[in-house]
């Protein structure tokens, strides 16, 4: 058990990393500055270095983990509404970005527990 959560951890930062970069590309984007660009490659880079030497992250767990990502991610966008009608937290207060990294962490990380305990 503690194996698959550490996996699922490392999953989270090799991800995590991943939506650190997109987001600083986007905001580079959107601000017209080229500062969060450094930022953005440096995080691709970590992804990049993590996931060539992270063997065992192969065929089925990394299909499997592509689909919990993009799945999640997609979901993200939902979040702030869910917890206005659930907790009448305003939508407003929430940032996109720390959102999606929220949103891939907390349920992304049991998710990936269970098939890192289940297909490894």
């Amino acid at each position: 058990m503690s194996e698959a959560f550490l996996k699922a951890l490392k999953w989270y930062i090799l991800v995590g990393c991943a939506i650190i970069g997109t987001s600083a590309f986007i905001i580079s984007e959107n601000s017209g500055s080229v500062r969060p660009i450094l930022i953005g490659v440096l995080s691709y880079g970590v992804v990049y270095i993590m996931s060539f030497f992270w063997k065992e992250f192969r065929r089925k767990l990394l299909l499997l983990s592509i689909i919990v990502f993009l799945v999640l991610s997609f979901l993200s966008p939902k979040i702030p509404i869910w917890a206005y009608i659930l907790f009448n937290y305003n939508p407003a207060a929430f940032d996109p970005y720390v959102t999606w990294a929220a949103t891939v962490g907390i349920l992304g990380i049991p998710i990936m527990m269970f098939i890192f305990k289940k297909y490894d």
